[in-house]
């Protein structure tokens, strides 16, 4: 089971031998087994990858990942060969009904919601916490008058003090929460290709420049878990080590679950195209739900 992720921050060259990847710097060798690794982070333009490193990661469907020169996440690897066939998944993938693609956004915001009202009560309770909360309530099908916004606007300042603009390029924790966005979307990426849909066609999101569309959809919910880590990490600056425990988190045990993110990741996004396909119910995390029922 792939559980160990790799970040290559120097001068390398990597390469592979047997079924170890090999990473040679210009002071020591470093091998890790490939059946160990889930995903590989070349945060380096400095590194140089061999093609038959490539082929080999690519056969395992570990994640390469590629940062440009600020050491931001700039594009991924996704396998040709997938758990079905991908030709029939894309055909469905056209027909998707707009109800469902509805329903399944009024969902995912319902769930996001939830979630982030959560964050709020255990890391900076607050006397209208559960306004938010409540917002989950009013969404329509579709999120037609745009709860999603109205939460997040409640929302971030809460968490991140009032005088916190998500916008703000310049404020380190936007820094922190666009690495650890991109290392989810890189998750959910990985599941729906690994599946055989595209990513660049979701059910909300629909930017011809975007090639995540679909995955920006299905990342939503988990949001939150990003947003709590970059809280416990404020006052950090975006570091090799505070990288690592982006990276890290993306595989960190969820004791309520009995699983990682990554694991819930991989079960959300199924039961999402299942649904879409009309075959099986709406997905359930458990935010919304046991929100409405307590």
């Amino acid at each position: 089971m792939a559980w160990r992720n790799v970040v290559i921050t120097k001068h390398c060259k990597i390469s592979t031998k047997l079924k170890l990847l090999v990473v040679q710097t210009d002071d020591d060798v470093y091998q890790f087994p490939l059946d160990d690794l889930g995903t590989v982070m070349i945060s380096t333009t400095q590194a140089v990858v061999t093609a038959n490193a490539m082929a080999n990661l690519l056969k395992r469907d570990v994640k390469v990942i590629f940062c440009d020169e600020k050491h931001l996440p700039i594009g991924e690897t996704n396998p040709y060969e997938t758990e079905s066939s991908r030709r029939s998944c894309i055909i469905q993938q056209m027909c998707w009904s707009e109800d469902r693609r509805n329903i399944l956004w009024q969902r995912i915001v319902q769930e996001k919601i939830a979630h982030q009202m959560q964050v709020l009560e255990r890391w900076c309770p607050c006397s209208d916490a559960e306004k938010i909360g409540a917002l989950a309530a009013d969404v329509k099908s579709g999120d037609s008058d745009n709860r999603e916004a109205v939460a997040a606007h409640m929302y971030f300042p809460r968490l991140f003090t009032y005088e916190f603009v998500r916008s703000d390029d310049d404020n380190q924790i936007n820094g922190l929460l666009d690495y650890g966005y991109a290392i989810l979307m890189s998750e959910v990426a990985r599941k729906i290709a690994e599946i055989g849909y595209l990513t660049e066609f979701g059910i909300h999101h629909d930017s011809e420049r975007n090639p995540f569309n679909l995955a920006c959809d299905f990342m939503e919910p988990f949001r939150p878990f990003v947003d709590q880590e970059v809280f416990k990490l404020s006052g950090r600056s975006l570091e090799s080590e505070v990288k690592e425990e982006l990276i890290k988190l993306m595989r960190t045990d969820l004791p309520q679950y009995g699983t990682t993110i990554t694991q819930l990741i991989n079960v959300f996004v199924r039961d999402s195209l299942r649904y879409l396909a009309g075959e099986g119910c709406l997905p359930e995390l458990g935010f919304w739900r046991c929100d409405t029922e307590s």
